[in-house]
């Protein structure tokens, strides 16, 4: 990833936020909410025990690691910190920004996903241990 340019193109957190894998809270497997909560009412879908349901709450952001009430399936220790993303999409743009060199910002101030992102996140000196916790999140993802 030596020298890699991320480039923000202004991706906002809504933009991730179409299919959110979480903890299922009947059998503990990961489920998936679908349902942008901009344009519908999110249903979470667990495909091991079967469970459908609607969330009471919608809420998003913020670094509790939740998502609607429910623990996100993709978050990791990392830094003294909880990492954690919604879904692939998500993993795969955090992994573009950590690991590059060159970070381009969106020039539309607090407005963009990279802008408000932590500054634990941004520290360079926390690239490494930053990559590894998003292998293992993509380990998890992959089982």
């Amino acid at each position: 990833m030596d020298n890699q340019r991320f480039r923000d193109t202004g991706e906002t957190i809504i933009d991730f936020l179409d299919s959110v894998l979480v903890e299922c809270p009947r059998c503990q497997e990961c489920a998936n909410i679908t349902g942008n909560p901009i344009k519908q009412r999110p249903k979470l879908i667990c495909s091991k025990c079967g469970l459908i349901s609607t969330p009471e709450i919608v809420s998003y952001g913020g670094s509790s690691g939740e998502y609607c009430g429910f623990s996100l399936w993709l978050k990791s220790n990392c830094c003294g910190n909880i990492l954690w993303v919604y879904n692939k999409k998500h993993l795969d743009y955090l992994e573009s920004y950590v690991g590059a060199t060159l970070r381009e910002e969106f020039t539309n101030i607090n407005q963009s996903l990279v802008s408000r992102l932590p500054y634990w996140i941004k520290k360079s000196q926390n690239r490494e241990s930053i990559l590894k916790c998003i292998l293992k999140l993509r380990q998890k993802l992959n089982n």
